[in-house]
């Protein structure tokens, strides 16, 4: 494929800004994502996305280039939550800063968090690409010096999805695009207003011929397909009859990968499917989102599946489950039985009540049915399930999450890794994201599905079900490295790996997506710019804002990031919440070092009543994110007027031990507050890290475990 220099001219430039005209109060998705911070502010640093799509034998390979530039006079971490197929294996991050290329190579999630936080630390541009959850990865530039520019690419590859003689692929450009279940052939029904981004795609196909939905392709020398695309919505191509081969790829390990992908002649086919309904008490909350229902979740769950009961076909076998901490089988809906049937099924579904066990329930569901599809519907408001055991089980699991809180979910990776599909709804819409479950589950599945691996925990051979084809990979027993492994062999490497991924445990699943650079749930890819001038200051946190989505005719917004959980999401400035401040009228000083002894009449009305309470509710209040580089330097005269009282009187409460520490009494006061909340928070754990550099880190520890004590 014809390479694309990067270029910075002003002509070329695709300036990314947040848009003037988002409704935040009437989206409530728009909302979520512009929670923290007032975006209208924020200098987006992304200047550039160009896309180039090869496909071959019914696999895409996509490459993503982006173009950051700090046009801020201090360097800054570029943020931006990148929406993703969900099917797609991600693999191949490299970025030039400096005018040198950084390749990344791939950690366990915590360890490449840590490398990346270390290079923040010493002053190094850095690059993070984390999946954040399925559908959902997230991309951060690092310590970019003022003025400095980087070109950050990386590949994902992922199979057509094909309906008959035609495949599709999507490329999402939105988190909408993602969750959202608007069909390719729908998009002339969708709406776009306002100024929006462009973007430029390249493609080169083997397929009879291709379409780009809402665009034109035009011929490059060389051949390639040109166009140029709106940033606010999918890139959807259609290719009529692509061709079907034999791929051959290689392996990092050096071993070939022959691999195929099958199409299924069958488009739909029966179902064979266990529903597991959440009736736990969170599902009582009431719908959000653009209707006007005042359903609560699990009404609309109900509504959903009752207006999807006249699809249900005379073959169609229909088992019913509900569960909370326990999973109790509710009836089965045979062949012979009539739609209405189906309906008084639904008739016997509880009333939401206790707490959530989802990895009790999936177990209890892949043991009485074997061999049927799952699909789950719940708010996803539970952690319990082991996701690479689960998905060992060799069910295909399928989910529609509903509610503003479920896309935090780690069920949507347990869907992705079986080649079940994700779906989101607020509750309004409840009926079209379950409608698209129930069509993939039609997908035909593989028969004698297969995964071997070695003693030493390499894949062999994968046969399997994706995208309503059958896919196989298969591995050569000897390795022979080739220096010259393309990018397109790494695609089919990295795919079938992604494969194997799904159907071991944890250790070695994360030892395969190590080798073969994917990011997944437990891995993520790093590079540390080492030859670039390190900096000094801490760098302020931009976060590039997503574009608005475009909402179809029906009034249906596809919808995007989750709830900005600021410690899995990298794109919250901080608490969203304010509560009180401390009461500190009648406060008397107080040493809270040896030997003096704390007053027992001082009155503590902050946080949870305690004096460390002081410091939760103070590091809980404070803006990490965008004051953590004045904080750093001892400049706190921005803080919030409330908080710089509470800085300020507890500043008198520890000054006694600035000699022993090593730092002034407000130092150690906002050490404090961030060390109290580092947890729960990257960006005030930067700050601690940074603020506590010169200080004596485990007197520190002593005086936190003091007021502790001191209740």
């Amino acid at each position: 494929m014809k390479t694309n220099t990067p270029s910075t001219t002003t002509e070329n430039l695709i300036i990314m800004t947040p848009f003037p005209d988002r409704q935040t109060d009437d989206d409530p998705l728009a909302r979520l994502i512009d929670a923290s911070g007032d975006p209208e502010a924020i200098h987006a640093p992304m200047v550039k996305m160009e896309f180039e799509v090869t496909i071959r034998g019914g696999l895409a390979l996509v490459k993503v280039e982006r173009t950051y530039i700090n046009s801020w006079d201090e360097p800054i971490e570029a943020l931006m939550s990148i929406p993703v197929p969900v099917q797609a294996a991600f693999f191949g991050l490299s970025a030039v800063i400096g005018g040198e290329r950084y390749d990344a190579i791939a950690e366990p999630k915590s360890v490449a968090r840590e490398t990346y936080e270390t290079a923040l630390d010493e002053g190094k541009a850095a690059v993070l690409h984390e999946e954040l959850l399925r559908g959902i990865h997230s991309l951060a530039v690092g310590n970019l010096e003022a003025r400095e520019s980087a070109v950050v690419t990386f590949h994902y590859a992922e199979p057509l999805r094909f309906f008959g003689d035609t495949g599709q692929l999507r490329i999402p450009l939105t988190v909408g695009d993602v969750y959202g279940v608007s069909p390719l052939e729908d998009v002339d029904t969708l709406e776009t207003g306002g100024p929006v981004p462009t973007a430029t795609l390249r493609i080169e196909h083997d397929a009879q011929s291709i379409e780009l939905a809402g665009g034109t392709l035009q011929p490059e020398d060389g051949g390639a397909l040109f166009s140029k695309v709106p940033g606010n919505a999918p890139i959807e191509l259609k290719l009529i009859s692509p061709k079907t081969q034999v791929l051959k790829g290689q392996a990092a390990d050096g071993r070939q990968v022959e691999f195929q992908i099958t199409p299924e002649t069958e488009v739909t086919g029966r179902l064979n499917a266990a529903i597991l309904v959440d009736r736990s008490g969170s599902m009582s909350s009431y719908c959000e989102g653009t209707g006007a229902s005042e359903d609560s979740l699990h009404e609309a769950i109900v509504r959903g599946l009752r207006e999807q009961a006249g699809t249900l076909r005379s073959e169609d076998r229909v088992s019913l489950w509900e569960f909370d901490q326990a999973c109790e089988h509710v009836g089965t809906h045979r062949p012979s039985d009539s739609p209405r049937a189906f309906a008084r099924l639904l008739s016997k579904l509880g009333e939401p009540r206790g707490g959530t066990s989802i990895g009790h329930a999936l177990e209890t569901v892949m043991t009485a049915e074997e061999g049927m599809d799952i699909l789950l519907l719940t708010d996803g408001q539970s952690y319990d399930l082991d996701v690479q055991a689960l998905a060992q089980r060799g069910h295909r699991i399928f989910v529609v999450l509903i509610g503003e809180g479920a896309l935090e979910a780690n069920v949507g990776h347990l869907a992705a890794i079986t080649g079940g599909d994700v779906h989101f709804s607020f509750g309004d819409d409840a009926g079209s994201a379950l409608q698209a479950c129930l069509q993939g589950m039609r997908q035909v599945r593989a028969q004698n599905a297969v995964c071997r691996i070695s003693a030493e925990g390499q894949p062999l051979k994968v046969r399997t079900s994706r995208c309503n084809a059958v896919v196989t990979a298969t591995w050569s027993a000897e390795s022979n490295p080739c220096e010259s492994r393309t990018v397109f062999d790494r695609a089919i490497a990295a795919y079938s790996a992604s494969l194997a991924f799904a159907a071991v445990e944890e250790t070695r699943a994360e030892d395969i997506a190590v080798s073969e650079g994917l990011v997944t749930h437990l891995t993520s890819l790093v590079l540390v710019a080492e030859g670039v001038p390190a900096v000094d200051e801490l760098a302020k946190t931009i976060k590039q804002a997503l574009p608005h989505v475009r909402v179809a005719d029906q009034g249906m917004v596809n919808y995007a990031p989750s709830r900005p959980l600021e410690s899995r999401t990298m794109s919250a400035a901080g608490p969203m919440t304010r509560s009180a401040p401390p009461d500190f009228s009648g406060m008397q000083a107080f040493s809270l070092g040896p030997p003096r002894r704390l007053d027992p009449e001082y009155d503590m009305s902050a946080g949870d009543g305690t004096y460390w309470g002081v410091f939760v509710w103070l590091g809980e209040e404070m803006d990490w994110l965008e004051l953590g580089s004045e904080l750093v330097q001892g400049i706190w005269g921005n803080v919030r007027a409330d908080c710089g009282i509470v800085i300020s009187d507890m500043a008198e409460f520890v000054e006694e031990h600035e000699d022993e520490i090593g730092a002034s009494a407000t130092d150690i006061v906002i050490a404090l507050a961030a060390y109290a909340v580092r947890d729960d928070s990257r960006f005030a754990n930067r700050v601690y890290r940074r603020i506590t550099k010169k200080m004596n880190v485990e007197k520190l520890k002593d005086l936190v475990q003091l007021i502790q004590d001191k209740g």
